[in-house]
């Protein structure tokens, strides 16, 4: 792939993510935890370099939060 193709594939991709970010943003804490995301994670997910994979980042960012929350469920039954 031409690396100008790629810098505008990845550019593309950004700026929707950059839109649907922005749009869950406008929702209250709680409206974004009951989806899985946090207001930390988008905003710092808006300034990552171009050529990092946003949605990447934030589906990780969720992943780990969720397992987090299990671990912490698993902990609160047990003790």
């Amino acid at each position: 792939m031409q690396p100008i193709t790629s810098w505008i594939q990845g550019y593309s991709k950004r700026q929707q993510f950059r839109r649907m970010a922005q749009s869950l943003l406008k929702e209250k804490d709680d409206t974004l935890s009951d989806l899985g995301y946090d207001r930390h994670d988008l905003e710092g997910a808006l300034h990552l370099p171009i050529r990092s994979d946003a949605v990447q980042y934030i589906e990780a960012r969720r992943s780990k939060r969720a397992l987090e929350a299990r671990r912490a469920k698993s902990h609160r039954l047990v003790g």
